[in-house]
């Protein structure tokens, strides 16, 4: 989950408890409230958009951090990734995400997945944020004024408007400006790799094997960069042949995979010379006009992306909270019943209560490299282990499982058993180690101000 943080954009529209996204409709390619009826091409791009967001200017970074695992990595995640969509179609149930969730796990399965979506979306607000204000600390011009931390609270106080107002449609086209804008400044980042660095080479680390804590940040913002899992099932509905469905998830992650290939690999190779940053737009010289136009239009789309995924976030976290009720004021005529709260009434506190929140935590972290890993290991837990979990338990209540032969389905529940392991070590093997390495650097600061990854 722009991890994505795209990725999480429209999580809405599978999580029970919050409303459909507006974003759902850009993203699959048909009018606000129209889904049914999309071709495989349609449905191939909103998987792709779905993903392909702000994690991906973190995996230069990441690539070298990876050392010589990070290729054989990247191509298992992301092959991972692609089964475990397979195994939601393979399910063979109608429904959202969270239905099926509450088919095959009940009640506590449902609380599990919302409850990391919930934690997902907080940490992709706070990522935007310190996408920011990260960027426009970086401007010379504005550096010299403040600090991070006083520019993420900027951009707190800014947000305030934009995440109080009532309906999100205006703003809702955000979701494919952002998209330009990232292939603007990755295209712009490329350029000026050629310009100043020269032709890209091999860089010496990718031959080397990696430390656990490198291996770690490597993980942690791949499966960040990932995540499509919640889009699986609402395309497939909207499908006109849904039994396409596996063929576009397969397309779909190939794709996926070859971008990020190509992103990591080429801003490790342009750059591990001059040291590759944690948002790899950072490698443009800051003084440079360049640099100002791609760190302000990358700023700007990274705050009016939060807004939209406070969408799902406060349905989420309202659908937690009872549901108030005011009474009428009215002397004259006095009714006995309680009228339900408006919706937006309720919202609005909640809103600006998320909103602090986020700004805090952002104006508390720098290190944007680490937030996306640790939030891509929580991301793990809806995209890597729940899936195998779900098929395991509902391998006896499907038609088409009974129909295949018993050496199928112990192979497949053999296989179910042993990625439900390697998805609980995904979630929690990288995040300790992150959250040990987040805590070794806690004080540490770098020139001007920055954290080591950053200012080195």
């Amino acid at each position: 989950p722009l991890s994505s943080c795209t990725s999480c954009w429209d999580v809405a529209s599978s999580a029970r408890m919050a409303p459909r996204s507006p974003l759902a409709a850009p993203l699959l390619g048909a009018s606000e409230g129209q889904l049914s009826g999309i071709g495989f091409t349609a449905a191939v791009l909103s998987l792709v958009k779905g993903c392909i967001g702000a994690g991906v200017m973190a995996l230069p970074w990441a690539t070298i951090q990876g050392g010589a695992a990070s290729a054989p990595a990247l191509i298992l995640l992301g092959a991972w990734n692609g089964y475990t969509g397979w195994l939601l179609l393979d399910c063979d149930a109608p429904g959202s995400y969270s239905d099926l969730v509450r088919l095959a796990l009940g009640r506590g399965g449902v609380v599990l997945l919302e409850g990391s979506l919930l934690v997902v979306l907080f940490g992709v607000c706070v990522s935007f944020q310190v996408q920011a204000a990260t960027l426009l600390s970086s401007l010379p011009s504005l550096g010299r004024l403040a600090s991070h931390d006083v520019y993420a609270l900027i951009t707190g106080a800014a947000l305030l408007p934009l995440v109080l107002q009532r309906s999100f449609s205006g703003i809702a086209a955000i979701s494919i400006a952002a998209l330009a804008v990232l292939c603007l400044g990755l295209t712009a980042v490329g350029l000026w790799g050629l310009w100043a660095e020269g032709a890209p080479t091999l860089p010496p680390q990718l031959l080397e094997p990696p430390t656990a804590h490198g291996f770690a940040d490597f993980l942690g913002v791949a499966a960040f960069s990932f995540g499509g899992q919640v889009f699986v099932l609402p395309v497939r509905d909207a499908m006109a042949r849904p039994r396409l469905a596996a063929t576009a998830v397969g397309v779909s992650t190939a794709a996926i995979l070859a971008v990020y290939a190509a992103v990591g690999a080429g801003g490790a190779s342009l750059f591990w010379r001059a040291g590759v940053k944690q948002l790899v737009l950072l490698n443009i010289e800051p003084g440079s006009p360049c640099a100002s136009l791609v760190y302000s239009c990358s700023a700007a789309v990274a705050l009016l992306s939060v807004p939209l995924v406070f969408v799902p976030l406060v349905g989420i976290a309202s659908g937690l909270l009872p549901a108030p009720s005011e009474p009428r004021l009215s002397a004259l005529a006095p009714s006995p019943q309680p009228q339900p709260m408006q919706p937006w009434r309720r919202e609005a506190p909640l809103r600006a209560l998320l909103l602090l929140l986020t700004s805090a935590a952002a104006a508390a972290t720098r290190d944007f490299g680490l937030l996306t890993g640790i939030l891509g290991c929580l991301a793990n837990l809806s995209a890597l282990l729940l899936p195998p979990l779900i098929h395991l338990r509902l391998r006896g209540r499907r038609p088409a499982s009974a129909a295949r032969p018993a050496a199928v389905r112990t192979a497949l529940a053999a296989t179910d058993a042993l990625l439900l392991l390697a998805g609980f070590a995904s979630c929690a093997g990288p995040a300790l180690l992150i959250v040990q390495q987040l805590a070794r650097r806690a004080g540490e600061e770098g020139p001007e101000g920055l954290p080591p990854a950053l200012g080195e």
